[in-house]
């Protein structure tokens, strides 16, 4: 038989942005009953590929490779905190990041190799965030935190920059204590 294996593929900040990304939202004066994202989990998501038999795995990895080939490093900037979805129950707390066409380039290729619907339906567009904080389903549906990409930048964001050089696969593995995640391989940006 074989095991399931649930992945994504992710860029993950520096350390350094991961901590002040922290502190800004923890010091949002109004944030809901929650839990923040543990620092070694701070990520952007490129491409949530979900399970997937293990024996893909190195077809997986190829995509990955192939979808990274001729992309430069490239920098992202931080625009705002934000909530997330834009419509409906607001579920988390976001660093909403910018699109440069290296990120934008780069997920299309992602999503056309490896997305089950490459094609997303109207209202799905990719929309780079990183995840800071999850609210608790009974939170306040508004917490008064600025939404991008609409409008509403914080201040306290301006200059929050980092560099990608890398991307990487990630299996995303569910323990009693929560979620881990697993780089399974790292992809050089060059």
């Amino acid at each position: 038989m074989g095991t399931s294996l649930r992945l994504f593929v992710a860029v993950y900040p520096p350390a350094e942005t991961v901590a002040h990304l922290r502190s800004l939202a923890a010091a949002h004066p109004s944030l809901p009953p929650g839990v923040f994202t543990p620092a070694e989990q701070v990520h952007l998501t490129l491409l949530f590929i979900g399970d997937s038999h293990e024996n893909r795995l190195s077809d997986i990895s190829e995509s990955v490779r192939r979808s990274c080939a001729g992309i430069c490093p490239f920098s992202l900037r931080v625009e705002s905190l934000g909530t997330l979805p834009h419509k409906g129950s607001k579920r988390l707390l976001a660093a909403m990041v910018s699109s440069p066409p290296p990120l934008i380039e780069l997920q299309r290729r992602l999503s056309h190799r490896l997305a089950r619907r490459p094609h997303a339906k109207r209202g799905e567009e990719f929309c780079p965030h990183i995840t800071l904080y999850r609210f608790r389903p009974q939170a306040p549906n508004d917490v008064g935190v600025a939404r991008a990409p609409h409008g509403g930048e914080a201040a306290s964001c301006d200059r929050i920059e980092f560099e990608v050089q890398h991307v990487a696969l990630v299996r995303s593995v569910i323990t009693d204590a929560g979620a881990e995640h697993r780089t399974l391989e790292s992809f050089p940006l060059v």
